[in-house]
């Protein structure tokens, strides 16, 4: 069974919860860095917003425990506020966790658009060969970007679950990502049941490989990323060169902010299509199987009555949020703490080793906040919206 596969070291890791500090929280006095990205830099009055409002979203996120780095607004399209922790600017490298599922959510929209993907309805066997002929070639790409592959899953970062979760069995392999989730049973028949999966993303990997003739992350530079402006993306890749399609993008928040824009501006970026409006809209509309996801973005507005009812956010763990709340033009993102590691991205001799969550090792990887709620922090920014 692949759980034999979690290493010592990893396990030594998780014991030092306890024991390891979090990187000392300086207060938001980081300054945006002077960089020629693309953005226009106005301030909250200019966008319509009052800025001693707008403030008590700042006062929120860097109070003491929250553990941010980086806040970014933008409405019409422009920067209003930006605010950093004193040990970090707009130009440094956030990190995305989960939000790279929606990022890889776009690659596959993009790859459907150019006819490299015939339908959502493929089976994903197509794209891996030890699925054909067995009870996973059922497994379409649609059930995959839903969530409802049906493969037996448990998605758990918690310390009394490390021997037994799915996705810790994947990020600590010393292989290939892929062949762990290759591997896992079905549980369920595929598109009927909602089980959130890091394991159902990673498959995106083969699946674009297949469809394109590129990794994942080469050809998200070249149909996405360069499309934005975005020059500084760092994609993980596993031991084996596989693309980590549901995680670990590394990217300025301001960057994540460009991408959240793309979907706020239905799929253009200053007149140029990158992807599908239909595309967009298909993405954050409900699943059959659970109305508060699409193609791998969450709809909260759909299941926090207390946010605006269009908003959808991509979502990471440690505290990564990008919000999108097309009625107030508006796109949000919050990033946490992200020391990152020197060298190439690839997980050698695992994930864990390289990109610590939890604040598991100060000064390296990701710490998360002591809580958070989405109204609370976006709140003041939507109440600063002057009619």
């Amino acid at each position: 069974m692949h759980r034999s596969l979690l290493r010592p070291s990893l396990l030594i890791l998780a014991g030092a919860l306890a024991l390891a500090g979090v990187a000392a929280c300086g207060d938001d006095g980081g300054a945006a860095a002077d960089l020629d990205d693309g953005w226009v830099v106005t301030s909250p009055e200019a966008e319509g917003m009052d800025p001693q409002v707008l403030d008590g979203a700042r006062a929120y996120a860097f109070a003491d425990g929250k553990n941010t780095q980086g806040v970014v607004v933008v409405r019409h399209g422009r920067i209003a506020a930006e605010w950093y922790w004193d040990h970090a600017d707009a130009s440094s490298y956030a990190a995305s966790w989960s939000m790279a599922k929606s990022v890889t959510s776009a690659t596959i929209g993009i790859a459907l658009d150019r006819g490299l993907i015939p339908s959502l309805d493929v089976p994903v066997a197509d794209y891996l060969p030890s699925w054909q002929g067995t009870d996973h070639a059922a497994i379409t790409l649609r059930s995959v970007l839903t969530m409802t592959s049906g493969l037996d899953w448990l998605e758990s970062y918690a310390i009394s679950e490390f021997n037994d979760s799915d996705v810790i069995a994947m990020v600590v392999t010393e292989g290939s990502q892929l062949e762990v989730v290759e591997g896992q049973p079905v549980a369920y028949p595929p598109g009927e049941h909602f089980n959130y999966s890091s394991g159902d993303a990673m498959l995106l990997s083969a699946v674009l490989e297949g469809a394109t003739g590129m990794t994942a992350g080469e050809f998200a530079q070249q149909a996405l990323f360069a499309p934005l402006g975005i020059e500084t993306a760092d994609w993980w890749r596993d031991a084996t060169g596989n693309t980590l399609t549901y995680c670990c993008l590394d990217m300025r928040s301001r960057d994540f902010a460009r991408f959240g824009q793309l979907y706020l501006d239905g799929g253009e970026r200053d007149g140029t299509r990158v992807v599908s409006a239909d595309w967009v809209a298909a993405s954050t509309a409900p699943s059959p199987a659970y109305a508060g996801y699409g193609y791998m973005w969450w709809r909260l507005g759909a299941t926090d009555p207390a946010l605006p009812a269009d908003t959808y956010a991509a979502i990471g763990h440690d505290g990564q949020w990008t919000y999108v709340i097309p009625s107030l033009d508006l796109v949000v993102v919050r990033n946490g703490y992200y020391f990152k590691s020197p060298g190439d991205s690839i997980a050698v001799p695992n994930l864990f080793d390289r990109y610590p969550s939890e604040g598991l090792v100060q000064d390296a990887g990701t710490t998360p906040p002591d809580s958070w709620d989405d109204a609370a922090f976006l709140g003041p920014i939507i109440q600063s919206i002057q009619p």
